[in-house]
């Protein structure tokens, strides 16, 4: 099992998924194919204590994300759900989570899928230092932050990461310890968020950026 998960590349999708949307899936479906991931790993945020969460509570969250997989055929296999959020202590920041994962999985070559915005905001990350050792990056376009920003902000990081001009179907960054920055242009036209499908069901609704299995378990329970 060690030498095979050595050799796989993961996405790492972490978030609140509350609830899961066709944006997510299609950004883990871009990634995969574009990144050559074997798998992607969707990593849902715990309920921190003694805090009440303004959605869904995470379990509610985790079983709208298997409701999500289940609508999927061909990419069963390829996107897996970590409850390890759940088990770590609280407060568990992505480093302490990057190194859980990587004793669990034994080390594989992973890739952490953020948008654009939280890259412009990546140097401020609790030992982003130690991130950049643990996780290469596959960076989300989002609307209103542009290419010249974000290359502002790779320029923030340590170890000087240099933009790979021999990679003309993306814009990549790369440092020489083989560290790797990945711009995905999103496909999506429209940009689509939790708080909008939230708002959409609070006012009674239905909406179709989700997939009908996690809309029939929103109803059944009464979420939102």
């Amino acid at each position: 099992m060690g030498e095979e998960n050595e050799k796989k590349r993961i996405g790492l999708f972490g978030g609140t998924f509350d609830p899961v949307h066709k944006g997510h899936l299609s950004i883990a479906f871009q990634a995969a194919q574009e990144a050559c991931l074997d798998q992607v790993l969707f990593i849902p945020a715990a309920d921190p204590p003694h805090k009440k969460m303004p959605g869904a509570s995470y379990w509610h969250r985790v079983a709208m994300l298997k409701a999500a997989f289940a609508e999927l055929s061909v990419e069963q296999d390829r996107f897996v759900l970590s409850l390890l959020e759940a088990e770590l202590p609280f407060p568990s920041y992505t480093v302490d989570t990057l190194l859980e994962l990587k004793k669990r999985l034994l080390n594989p070559r992973c890739y952490f899928i953020i948008g654009a915005d939280s890259l412009l905001d990546l140097h401020r990350w609790y030992q982003y230092q130690k991130l950049l050792c643990l996780t290469n990056f596959i960076v989300v376009s989002r609307p209103g932050v542009s290419l010249s920003a974000m290359q502002r902000a790779v320029k923030c990081l340590p170890g000087s990461f240099q933009s790979n001009t021999s990679n003309t179907s993306h814009q990549c960054w790369l440092r020489s310890d083989g560290a790797e920055i990945l711009l995905l242009v999103n496909r999506l036209k429209e940009d689509i968020s939790s708080t909008m499908i939230r708002a959409a069901l609070q006012q009674g609704k239905v909406p179709q950026d989700v997939v009908p299995p996690v809309r029939e378990y929103i109803a059944q329970e009464g979420l939102y």
